[in-house]
């Protein structure tokens, strides 16, 4: 046979190129083609080299498991095509049963066939489905349907059990080394294929069911070849649990630490459950009178955006016992985190507290905040019954500095951290954006979870900073479609962060009027920066007016000061242009001057109507 030796996707493409000719000429003898259907079961009438493929299709190695019909190819070809034209996208079930020509009149007969596709994981569901599908039949109408992620690598002459195991090292000599393998396999398996699993604005996203069975068959299987010194491996056999309890278990340990969240009790049925059969066995491992439950080696919650859903968890005696927890938090490193997290940068603080040129009142608050990161007089404060559990909450600092551009709200946020002898980490906000709405709202949950662990995991921590805020919190929006229900919700994951943060975190913003009402609460200190005053200013422009700028010496900085209503930053840029002109002049005329100055001092002014009002605190 000519097909022998050639890969699963040149074949598909064949059948794809082949049945393309075909339907056309069928155009020209529809009335012929249509008597040849039978009304319940797949009669395509393909011809000889068609059929010929789909045999060579169904006998290759790669799918003999899971005993292909030549409808079944056809199906495959339909949603491979989709595939290429769409991924991730899904295909309705009459799509499906259509282009293999089956009477889609006959409803009942075709949702069965889609669902021994299902059965067989030769497709998936394109969102997480909660209900039984076998009582329910229009949950399989009303669905979007993909090629399984296992398939579509089999056509790609990919093995995904072999190639994840690679992953795994070839000993676990320590529990450490059993926790490092659970977090690079699923992490991989989430970064590489999460965009086509299952995506879910209130339940977050879980991989594949086929896809998460085969990591966890992978780790149970190298768990019971592993030492018997092994923590995880003595509590599955003292606690008798079997494959499918031990599964679980792995499962929730992973999200808890290495997610950005818990996993709920529907993230982890539709990560684990194929079908409603599969659901109701793991819903029942996770019941209250379940030996996971009763003997107190998960535990659950409700989820703290809906009530009506637990999140499951590791208890902390168990969590102990696999040595989770401390192990995992002895070497951290601040470079160790930054380097696997690109939204966060070091940003230079060469300035102190008292070097700052801003107002006397400003200064006196940032002392106060100073104190406050510090913990001084914390203890007295407790005695007058302001201790920061019962006040707040949490024992962290998230403060606000707004105002007008340029007004040293950043230089700020620099002497802070130097006066806590801190380092400061920048968040960058483009980076939490992403052009699919659920990565957008992951990225910023991680973002959150990464500065919490920094906070709490660090022997230093560090001290954060958002600048402009306003980009990534702001008044949610009055809308209905994808795009507004996603920031929406993301203002709501970043409320309810800053409602617990225990760390040191300050946002900057210049349109404070942007930010929801709700925001302001959850901020400890909210601290305006006005226009620097004239006194401000002349020590602006003399810092700026540096005794390298040929020039700079003879210029009157009392004059400017009292011209110009200028912010630190406005009077930087002002020397700049002035200089980069001067340069340009040669011999005795290379130096700065007055007239320079005024020059773009003048074309900057604009900027600054309405700023220099005397508003007061």
């Amino acid at each position: 046979m000519q097909n022998v030796g050639k890969a699963p996707v040149e074949i598909l493409q064949n059948v794809i190129n082949l049945l393309k000719n075909q339907d056309k000429q069928e155009e020209e003898n529809r009335e012929d083609t249509e008597a040849a259907f039978q009304s319940n079961f797949v009669s395509y009438p393909v011809n000889s080299d068609i059929a010929q493929h789909i045999t060579a299709f169904i006998n290759h190695r790669s799918f003999r498991h899971y005993k292909l019909h030549n409808q079944d190819v056809l199906a495959i070809t339909c949603l491979w095509k989709k595939h290429l034209q769409q991924i991730g996208r899904g295909s309705s079930w009459m799509v499906v049963c259509e282009h293999i020509h089956m009477d889609t009149c006959n409803v009942t007969y075709c949702l069965g066939y889609i669902t021994s596709l299902l059965e067989r994981e030769i497709i998936s569901f394109d969102q997480p489905v909660s209900g039984d599908y076998y009582l329910n039949p229009l949950i399989i109408q009303s669905a979007g349907f993909t090629l399984s992620t296992n398939l579509i690598m089999l056509i790609l002459g990919r093995n995904l059990k072999v190639e994840l195991k690679q992953l795994l090292a070839d000993t676990w000599k320590s529990d450490r080394d059993f926790l490092h393998d659970v977090k690079l396999m699923f992490d991989t398996c989430h970064k590489t294929f999460g965009e086509y699993g299952f995506h879910s604005r209130q339940h977050g996203t879980s991989l594949e069911p086929r896809l998460t069975i085969i990591c966890l068959d992978l780790i149970c299987q190298r768990i019971n070849q592993s030492s018997e010194k092994l923590s995880i491996r003595k509590l599955i056999r003292s606690q008798e649990l079997n494959k499918l309890q031990a599964q679980v278990l792995i499962l929730v340990l992973y999200y808890q630490t290495s997610r950005e969240e818990r996993i709920s009790e529907n993230v982890l049925v539709s990560a684990m459950a194929q079908n409603p059969k599969d659901r109701q066995s793991i819903l029942k491992l996770i019941d209250s009178s379940a030996k996971l439950m009763v003997n107190e080696i998960i535990g659950k919650n409700p989820l703290k955006f809906n009530s009506n859903e637990n999140e499951l968890f590791v208890r902390d005696a168990t969590m102990e016992k696999i040595s989770a927890a401390e192990n995992t938090k002895k070497k951290l490193t601040l470079k160790g985190f930054l380097s696997n997290s690109p939204a966060f940068e070091v940003l230079a603080t060469k300035q102190s507290l008292e070097e700052l040129i801003i107002s006397r009142h400003e200064k006196q608050i940032l002392s106060l905040i100073t104190n406050k990161c510090n913990n001084k007089q914390q203890a007295s404060l407790d005695k007058w019954g302001f201790a920061d559990s019962a006040i707040t909450g949490r024992s962290g600092m998230v403060i606000l500095f707004y105002g007008a551009p340029g007004t040293g709200k950043t230089f700020a946020a620099g002497a802070i951290a130097n006066e806590l002898d801190r380092q400061l980490i920048g968040l960058n906000v483009s980076q939490l954006r992403n052009r699919y709405f659920s990565e957008s709202e992951k990225l910023v949950k991680q973002a959150f979870m990464q500065m919490r662990e920094m906070s709490t995991g660090l022997k230093q921590a560090p001290v954060f900073l958002i600048n402009e805020a306003d980009q990534l919190i702001h008044n949610r929006v009055m809308g209905s479609d994808a795009s507004d229900t996603t920031e929406n919700t993301i203002q709501s994951i970043i409320l309810e962060e800053l409602e617990s943060f225990t760390g040191i975190l300050i946002l900057t913003t210049n349109l404070e009027t942007n930010m929801d009402d709700a925001f302001f609460r959850r901020f400890d200190l909210k601290l305006k920066f006005e226009m620097p005053d004239y006194a401000s200013r002349r020590k602006l422009w003399a810092l700026y007016l540096r005794q390298e700028i040929s020039g700079a010496k003879e210029l009157d900085t009392n004059l400017l000061a009292m011209e110009y209503c200028f912010s630190g930053a406005q009077i930087a840029l002002v020397v700049k242009n002035a200089c980069m002109e001067a340069i340009t002049r040669k011999g005795k005329a290379q130096k700065l001057l007055l007239t320079d100055i005024i020059k773009y001092a003048n074309l900057e002014k604009p900027w600054t109507k309405g700023l220099c009002k005397s508003i007061g605190f």
